[in-house]
């Protein structure tokens, strides 16, 4: 008779051809799952996009109908800073008859089902073990699918698929494939081109030199150079990024912001902003084992003994990152946000490393309840559902999981409306609406709190005046003040929502870093009725779940 133990070894520890395609079946079934359940949310209804790809994707509604947004900077400025492979992607999917958002919520799950295949293989190749391998996928794609970079389709997406496809095949000593895929992360994700240059730097000095280390590392620079070349010696018209001195001045970077980067708190700004911080959300919360896994080294449990050379590579792409996280934080902004160089980098450690903790306690426990007896078999067996319990089940139940914020709107009567409208049209809009607009209707908005980053001075020094003006002139009782501003900025229409001359919710409105002029507008708003409050009702054109669409031409008009 068989113990639970004999059985964690013959099917889950050794590595057997039959046993390693189980366990990657297993493994590309449960990522199919997961997609599953993501198109359930990225299909309810007409219009639903991911959060990131009101900015990211909009623009690419160009690649079905090339006249709309005309001389629109935003989507301008977007289609400018997206990397040349993804928008590659995206035109051929549209030539094709995929709508850039169809191929958007098609692209996840496919994404990370051939993520997942690279990242079994590699975690095959540091420790030869189809469970542990197994395990890491699961946690792995676990921590995608509980926040929104996967799901989101924007560049981003491509990131964790393209790091371990290159680890994959840098350990398994497949040059040209190496190459191939280096290539690919600059036309994705340059930054992530950096970070695996440095790796393989280490490679040729740590541990010990290998024969094609050398090798690696020329053709890595070479392919590096290449497709970074374009971002060397290309000169954006939104150009140049803000300097670290400019930033700190900047309301536009401090907490409560938009674009938040600074932070007081030592911690959070070095450890887990958003934008700053080394580290990823700790999602799911079994990532967390791999902090132990130094310890069980020490205690030389069976499992870690089998642990290869190659394993190497998770510290060598650990020290990578940090080397990129602190260079990018003492180039501020010249390589981008500090975050994107570790953040991937660590999910993909953390969850082979905690696969190997908690297969390995498995192993080393159902060891010592070897005996046929009965009562250790079922302890043995209840261990062993803990555990498919606590990888596989666990997260599944969490109001957490799939966390992938995508946005889900039926204002249907507004989009409507818009969508029959003219193509050059603008909207101005100080409403967290107006970063639906372009996405869901094709018609261009003057400004929008999605978009309105700050990185590039060239752009920002258009978009911040704009707000400005949107801020002055919404709550302003002097109807001249209004009109001059629509005539300035050729509006259209204007969009309001309720909450948009409520006393109380002004400060909490995504605008408030411009307190000057926040303040001047809660002091009129106090004393008189602004001016576009006072013909809200006579020029308006549309209403719907309390968005107001108002006439810019009746506001011209008017006369009081």
């Amino acid at each position: 008779m068989k113990t639970i133990a004999t059985w964690l070894s013959d099917y889950g520890l050794r590595s057997t051809l039959k046993n390693q395609r189980i366990w990657l079946t297993t493994s590309l079934i449960i990522a199919a799952i997961y997609g599953g359940l993501f198109w359930r949310i990225a299909f309810a209804g007409p219009y639903t996009i991911p959060d990131d790809g009101r900015q990211h994707l909009f623009w690419m509604l160009r690649y079905v109908d090339p006249g709309l947004f005309p001389g629109d900077i935003i989507a301008d400025y977007f289609q400018s800073v997206a990397p040349a492979g993804y928008k590659a992607l995206y035109w051929l999917g549209a030539q094709i008859g995929l709508h850039p958002f169809l191929l958007s919520k098609l692209l996840p799950p496919l994404l990370g089902m051939v993520g997942t295949a690279y990242a079994f293989h590699l975690a095959m190749a540091i420790i030869p073990a189809p469970l542990v391998a197994f395990t890491s996928t699961i946690i792995l794609n676990q921590s995608l699918w509980m926040w929104d970079e996967l799901a989101s389709a924007t560049p981003k997406a491509f990131n964790i698929l393209l790091i371990v496809a290159f680890l994959h095949y840098v350990v398994r000593q497949r040059l040209l494939h190496s190459a191939v895929v280096l290539g690919l992360q600059g036309l994705f994700y340059p930054q992530t081109v950096f970070v695996s240059v440095v790796l393989l730097g280490l490679r040729t000095v740590w541990p010990q030199r290998k024969p094609k280390a050398w090798k690696f590392l020329v053709v890595g620079l070479a392919v590096a150079g290449i497709v970074l070349l374009p971002y060397a010696i290309g000169t954006s018209p939104y150009g140049p990024v803000v300097t670290l001195e400019q930033a700190r001045t900047m309301a536009e970077f401090q907490p409560g912001s938009r674009n938040a980067f600074f932070y007081d708190n030592a911690l959070r700004y070095w450890l887990f902003a958003a934008r700053s911080g080394f580290l990823p959300p700790v999602v799911p919360v079994t990532i967390c084992a791999a902090l132990f896994l130094p310890l069980l080294c020490r205690l030389r449990l069976p499992l870690l003994k089998t642990i290869t050379a190659e394993g190497v590579v998770l510290h060598q792409l650990g020290l990578a990152s940090i080397v990129m996280f602190l260079a990018s934080h003492s180039l501020l902004f010249r390589l981008h946000l500090p975050s994107r160089y570790s953040r991937h980098s660590i999910k993909i450690i953390f969850s082979i490393a905690a696969a190997m903790v908690l297969v390995a306690l498995l192993e080393s426990v159902l060891r010592r309840l070897s005996s046929t007896r009965l009562w250790q078999q079922s302890i043995a067996l209840g261990l062993a559902i803990g555990f498919a319990t606590i990888t596989v089940g666990y997260p599944n139940l969490l109001n957490s999981f799939l966390n992938v914020v995508y946005v889900n709107s039926d204002r249907t009567a507004l989009y409507d409306y818009l969508q029959q409208q003219p193509r050059d049209i603008r909207i101005a809009s100080l409403a967290k609406e107006a970063e639906n607009i372009p996405a869901f209707t094709g018609r261009s908005v003057l400004v929008s709190p999605g978009h309105s980053l700050a990185y590039h001075q060239g752009y920002y020094a258009q978009i911040r005046p704009r707000i400005l003006d949107l801020l002055a002139a919404q709550y302003s009782p002097d109807l001249a003040q209004l009109q001059a501003v629509i005539i300035t900025h050729d509006i259209d229409f204007w969009l309001i929502d309720e909450s948009s001359f409520n006393l109380e919710a002004l400060p909490k409105q995504w605008f408030r870093q411009f307190k000057p002029e926040l303040i001047t507008a809660i002091e009129q708003l106090q004393q008189q009725s602004p001016a576009l409050q006072r013909l809200q009702s006579t020029c308006t054109v549309v209403s719907d779940q309390g968005k107001t669409l108002i006439s810019a031409p009746c506001l011209l008009e008017a006369k009081e």
